[in-house]
C-alpha cells in the first residue's frame, strides 16, 4: 500500500487518541448507544469533567458525533470501523499474554 506522509501522520494522531483507556471505554459504550454525558458518566464511572474532556477529543478526531436535543447533547460512535481496529489490537494483546502464535486468515 502506497500511503502519503500526511496520511501516516494523521493515523499516528488517531493512535495517540486511542492510547487512553477512558476514551476506549467511552467508544465501546457508544458502539450500541447514543448517550448524553450523564449516561456516559454513569456507565464508565468517571467524573463528568473528565468524560466531557475525553468526548471533546474524540469529537475533534471525528470518532464520535454529537447532536443537541433541548438542553442535552447526545454522542454516538461516528465510525464503527475504529472499534474493529481496537478489537484487532485487543486480539493481538490476548495472543501476546498467552504467548500464542498469531493466526493469519
Amino acid at each position: 500500500m502506497d500511503v502519503s506522509e500526511p496520511i501516516i501522520e494523521e493515523a499516528v494522531k488517531i493512535y495517540k487518541v486511542l492510547s487512553n483507556v477512558n476514551r476506549i471505554k467511552i467508544l465501546y459504550f457508544l458502539e450500541n448507544n447514543e448517550a448524553d454525558v450523564s449516561s456516559i458518566v454513569a456507565h464508565v464511572g468517571l467524573p463528568q469533567p473528565l468524560v466531557s474532556h475525553q468526548l471533546a477529543i474524540l469529537f475533534q478526531y471525528q470518532l464520535v458525533t454529537r447532536s443537541k436535543q433541548g438542553k442535552h447533547v447526545y454522542y454516538c460512535l461516528d465510525d464503527p470501523h475504529i472499534l474493529k481496529m481496537v478489537d484487532a489490537m485487543l486480539g493481538h494483546v490476548q495472543h501476546e499474554i498467552k504467548h500464542e502464535p498469531h493466526h493469519y486468515a
